[in-house]
């Protein structure tokens, strides 16, 4: 028989079947802002000091051996043709996790850049991850056009969403 430990609100955090979603968190924006920081489009690892940060999202795990799944998806428009880089991190590591980009091909066209980062959890302590993007050169917007430009209303919204999975 399998133990099960029992948190505060009754949910049953271990001895559950692998593969059970234990939390669920997401953080959702549709605010415009922007940056002039840029990514460089190189072979290099993106710096917690490059680019422009949009979006943060906490999460406490409940096993540091549980699994997270990190699903970012992103709005942008660059100032112009170019290299569009979305880089994920997590707390104050220098490196970022995970990279997702687009080359965009016209001036100020929006964008959806999606991308996924599956890790094993490592702490129960709270961890923040943070989504930080930039162009190759010029600025970049998030969430609208041309850099103060809000699209659809706010409804055009980027988000955070991270799901803790049993082991």
């Amino acid at each position: 028989m399998a133990l099960t430990k029992i948190i505060g609100d009754g949910l049953a955090t271990s001895g559950l079947p692998t593969g059970t979603v234990i939390q669920v968190v997401n953080v959702q924006d549709g605010a415009v802002a922007n940056t002039t920081a840029n990514i460089t489009n190189d072979d290099s690892i993106p710096q917690k000091t490059e680019g422009g940060e949009f979006m943060t999202l906490a999460i406490t795990p409940t096993s540091a051996t549980n699994k997270l799944l990190i699903e970012v998806a992103f709005f942008c428009s660059p100032e112009g043709a170019s290299a569009i880089c979305v880089a994920l991190f997590q707390d104050s590591t220098a490196g970022a996790l995970a990279v997702s980009g687009h080359l965009m091909e016209q001036a100020e066209g929006t964008v959806c850049i999606n991308f996924n980062h599956f890790m094993t959890a490592g702490t129960t302590s709270a961890t923040t991850f943070k989504v930080r993007a930039g162009g190759h050169d010029g600025y970049l917007t998030f969430n609208g056009n041309g850099q103060t430009t809000r699209q659809f209303g706010g409804r055009l919204a980027s988000s955070i969403t991270i799901t803790e999975i049993a082991v």
